[in-house]
């Protein structure tokens, strides 16, 4: 052992730095890369610590038996740096994968090389002490493997820095400070590392790498205690896409610019019945989705052992210089809908056109054998026969009026005058129904909306007024700012409550249901027009209250 030196004591003092950071990073231990994050300070310390007491060493034998511990340090800085920076940035899979476990048994050999080294030479040849400035440096002939372990390690640490700098680059500003410092930390240390592998520099044989740890630390303590590096960690905006790719419940197909698949989630592999690990890397055109990247509102069909339909949506992926640099493609399965729509075509012309055409006939068949009957019994049964015929015909015209309702999405707002709508309405309802509708809506009360839904709304709202709430219905309108507030009162016993409790749950069972479906037309009316509908039932009667925001010029 020599008298201490200056170099000696630098290397020292940064193991100690590191040992010191490790006790500030331990808290933090269960976060996503903080056990290999001080697993890696922790290699450090050991390649700092053993060269700092190997330059106090003079003796051949033990000054040799001390590069194994440098070494141990040396290639496990570099791999456990390159598995943080996986596990930091979401990729832990690849962390617990046979590829990583083959790099542990890689530098495991590396160490074992170096170790053995005595007996054949293939690492350096002529080891000797020649001290510098004091330290007990070594001198050597380098071998190829010694080149080779070095440029492996060089690998290893930039595949981190790059997988740092992917996530600085697409993880936006929440991520960006840590992740440059974790990148550029390894960058002070390196030109110790070659000028001390090519032999050049003021001390050619000293290590400078152990003495600029400082730096590379310095880094690192920037990133933890500056930027919160364990509190807001890339790994789990990753995961979160991932999961949110996985979870949406429709096929994700991702293809680049030269339509190969980049990336699927289980649901897209599902549909065209091929493994993942198979199915990416594939071109677009040969899983034969007959997809056009440049087409709008797709439909397909597609599956060998069950054919299902899709909805298809392509978007582009543009880069920071908005070029297109490939599509995301979404597979939503449509074939219950499309079977539920086909259905439903089919009762709606079995509704509109057969069923009404066959009970036009019988009304009128009833209408005039009831006028041919002399026994009052027959002809008031005959008149409830025709009754009923008639409310059946009327209940195919509230469903064509579902069906309008249902299609008006894309017609489009106009301004309208509200007292003049609702005077139209009623003409034509109290000519039908009987009874009144007082009209208190100011003339100049005007709401820019759509009009078939609004008439839709207020008709069924003033004839369900007229029928069940004593045949006097009162329609009056306020707005408050851009909110228009259309009130239809009646003075009758109200709506019943299981009527009400059918349109609140939002469904309709067979002990729950509705008698008609006016409020249904009213209520999927008001929504599809932006607003909601509420009802008031008090001992005058019942109140409908329909709010329309944004329909109403303010100003």
């Amino acid at each position: 052992m020599s008298a201490f030196s200056w170099p000696a004591a630098a290397s020292l003092a940064s193991g100690l730095l590191s040992v010191g950071f490790i006790a500030f990073v331990w808290p933090y231990r269960e976060e996503d890369g903080a056990r290999l994050f001080m697993a890696m300070i922790g290699a450090i310390t050991l390649w700092a610590v053993s060269y700092g007491v190997a330059l106090l060493v003079f003796d051949p034998t033990l000054r040799f038996l001390l590069e194994i511990p440098i070494w141990l340090g040396t290639c496990f800085t570099s791999l456990l740096f390159l598995a943080f920076a996986l596990e930091y940035t979401g990729r832990k899979d690849a962390v617990r994968s046979p590829a990583m476990g083959a790099l542990v048994a890689l530098m495991v050999g590396f160490v074992a090389l170096i170790a053995t080294n005595p007996r054949h030479q293939l690492v350096w040849q002529n080891y000797r002490i020649e001290p510098t400035l004091g330290a007990a440096t070594v001198a050597h002939t380098t071998e190829a493997w010694l080149l080779l372990i070095l440029m492996t390690l060089m690998i290893l640490t930039a595949g981190a820095v790059l997988i740092l700098i992917e996530t600085f680059m697409s993880y936006g500003q929440l991520y960006r400070s840590q992740t440059l410092a974790l990148a550029l930390s390894p960058l002070p240390v390196i030109p110790g590392i070659l000028l001390w592998l090519f032999n050049v520099g003021p001390v050619p044989n000293l290590n400078l790498a152990p003495l600029l740890f400082p730096l590379h630390l310095g880094l690192d303590m920037y990133a933890f205690f500056r930027r919160n590096m364990f509190e807001l960690t890339p790994a789990a905006r990753r995961t979160g896409d991932q999961t949110a790719i996985d979870d949406l419940g429709i096929g994700i197909i991702i293809v680049d610019d030269d339509q190969r698949v980049i990336n699927a989630n289980d649901a897209a592999t599902a549909i065209v019945e091929t493994p993942k690990p198979d199915f990416l890397g594939k071109s677009l055109d040969s899983i034969e989705l007959e997809i056009d990247l440049a087409g709008d509102d797709q439909r397909i069909r597609h599956g060998d052992t069950r054919t299902r339909d899709y909805a298809v949506t392509v978007s582009p992926i543009e880069d920071s210089a908005d070029s297109t640099v490939g599509h995301t493609i979404t597979l939503q399965d449509i074939t219950t809908e499309r079977q539920r729509e086909q259905r439903l075509a089919v009762l709606n012309r079995i509704l509109r056109h057969n069923l009404r055409n066959d009970l036009n006939v019988a009304s009128g068949y009833l209408e005039v054998v009831a006028d041919g009957v002399d026994d009052e019994g027959y002809a008031d049964m005959l008149e409830t026969a025709k009754r009923n015929t008639d409310s059946v015909l009327e209940l195919g015209d509230k469903a064509r009026m579902v069906e309008r309702t249902l299609e008006t999405e894309d017609m489009g707002t106009e301004p309208i005058p509200v007292a003049d709508l609702v005077d139209h309405i009623a003409d034509q309802l109290v000519a039908d129904h009987g009874g009144s509708v007082a009209n208190e809506v100011s003339k100049a009360f005007a709401v820019e909306t759509n009009r078939q839904l609004l008439e839709s709304v207020l008709a069924n709202l003033i004839e369900n007024g007229l029928e069940h709430g004593g045949c006097s219905v009162t329609v009056s309108a306020t707005t408050t700012g851009s909110t228009a507030r259309i009130e239809v009162s009646d003075s009758g016993d109200g709506i019943p409550e299981h009527e009400l409790s059918v349109i609140e749950e939002g469904k309709e069972t067979d002990l729950e249901h509705g008698s008609g479906i006016g409020l249904w037309l009213v209520e999927w009316g008001a929504t599809a027009l932006g607003g909601n509908v509420s009802y008031e039932i008090d001992a005058t009667g019942t109140t409908a209250t329909v709010e329309l925001p944004d329909v109403v010029d303010s100003e």
